[in-house]
């Protein structure tokens, strides 16, 4: 481990909930509104999904935005000086049975999420509890690949490139153990073109994918913030599709479920999406 990681990381065992995590807020919440990083982006998308919504409804929840990715971060830093609060913050689950149901199919289990609440300790919560592995794209950055996988790792988070071959995710299926994909971002080339929020745009086809292969279930998850430190689980039954002779249209046919389920999480807690990378590259172009 570096010596800055190893900085950072004893900077953050000193961070616990209370006047520290408090402080850190503010710390960080004024400068990063007053800069609003892609604020223009997280307007555009807001417009696109919630155009039925006034214009104080809109600025509200792009605030709401930049505060939860400002918490999302300190909770996370929070954990590192004990795991365990990793369970310990999660004070309701709902739809564990789903989980269990699942598992006891014996083909392992697919989650899909989104950047919506606070999906590191999403991710962290599946790590601990589920055997995930958690499917991420690594910065290009060292500095920030290692300390991000750090991070992950000391909540107990095992990870998988999306740049490693596939045969490691299905791999992880077929041992009954449980991989994680945050499906909601832009698909660029390699994705299919799929409504998203009525918006035809490009979709990550990973989760259809590893289900048509493997025959695992893909349970759609979420973790909702209550208040910092303190969240609630929501698991979704199993997503519903039949594996029809058409390879292409059926990814295609169980990549549009799979964005209808990921409406329903960023539509429970609007606040807590982060608006601000662009979902809707094709409609940025024009």
């Amino acid at each position: 481990m570096s010596w800055k990681v190893k900085f950072f990381i004893s900077f953050a065992k000193k961070i616990k909930p209370g006047w520290r995590a408090i402080f850190l807020f503010y710390f960080l919440f004024i400068p990063v509104r007053l800069i609003a990083p892609r604020k223009k982006v997280a307007q555009k998308n807001i417009e696109l999904v919630f155009p039925e919504k006034t214009y104080k409804e809109k600025k509200g929840m792009l605030d709401a935005s930049y505060r939860s990715m400002i918490w999302t971060g300190i909770e996370m830093l929070a954990w590192q000086r004990d795991p365990s609060l990793v369970d310990k913050w999660v004070v309701e689950i709902e739809g564990r049975e789903h989980m269990d149901q699942a598992f006891a199919l014996g083909k392992g289990v697919i989650v899909v999420s989104t950047h919506c609440g606070n999906w590191e300790h999403a991710a962290a919560w599946l790590g601990r509890n589920c055997k995930g592995v958690g499917v991420v794209r690594h910065s290009d950055d060292p500095f920030q690949k290692e300390l991000i996988d750090t991070l992950r790792h000391n909540g107990g988070l095992r990870t998988l490139g999306k740049d490693e071959p596939m045969t490691r995710a299905v791999g992880i299926l077929r041992r009954n153990e449980l991989i994680g994909l945050a499906a909601d971002q832009h698909g660029g080339g390699d994705g299919v073109i799929v409504p998203f929020f009525g918006q035809m745009t490009s979709t990550f086809q990973g989760a259809a994918v590893f289900a048509w292969v493997s025959g695992a279930p893909i349970l759609p998850f979420q973790c909702i913030r209550l208040e910092p430190f303190r969240f609630k689980l929501v698991i979704a039954p199993p997503i519903k599709w039949e594996k029809g002779r058409d390879r292409e249209a059926t990814f295609r046919s169980l990549t549009a479920k799979v964005n209808q389920e990921l409406e329903k999480m960023i539509r429970r807690a609007p606040g807590q999406y982060l608006w601000q990378h662009k979902r809707f590259k094709e409609f940025f172009s024009r």
